[in-house]
């Protein structure tokens, strides 16, 4: 019996530095000051009355919440790869193809973009009603994601 006892200290001991090992790879908190220089303009340009609440880097990308509540993640190099505005608003136009705005005034006047996220075959988009869809990396409308 006390070398059990003597061995559940060693074991509670290991289990504890494996789980501080596997939190590891969380994201590590940065300053606004410290995103690349194309993340900054792309901040300036499209959301100029917000602030940076909060950054943080991983392995592969940039995370950024701002004061309005949009967040939005960036590679390493500081370019955007999602924007998401915060429920029932919607993200700026400008920064991704005119005719994905075209394909939506036309077909689906009214409607805004809550989400746009860039994936392997263009852009994914979903609308503030919830709905999505997909558009080609030249902004034409591909189809509905139902997933």
């Amino acid at each position: 019996m006390k070398k059990t006892l003597k061995f559940f200290p060693i074991l509670l001991m290991a289990i504890l530095g494996l789980s501080l090992a596997s939190c590891s790879d969380e994201d590590d908190p940065i300053s606004a000051n410290d995103l690349p220089a194309t993340a900054q303009a792309f901040i300036a340009t499209y959301y100029p009355d917000a602030a940076v609440r909060s950054a943080q880097i991983d392995s592969d990308e940039y995370d950024v919440l701002l004061s309005d509540g949009t967040s939005i993640e960036f590679d390493l190099s500081g370019i955007w790869q999602s924007v998401d505005a915060p429920f029932g608003q919607t993200v700026p136009s400008g920064f991704y193809p005119e005719n994905i705005d075209i394909y939506l005034e036309m077909d689906m006047p009214g409607a805004g973009i809550n989400e746009i996220n860039k994936e392997t075959q263009g852009y994914d988009i979903e609308l503030i009603d919830g709905t999505d869809h997909l558009f080609g990396w030249d902004g034409n409308f591909i189809g509905y994601d139902v997933f």
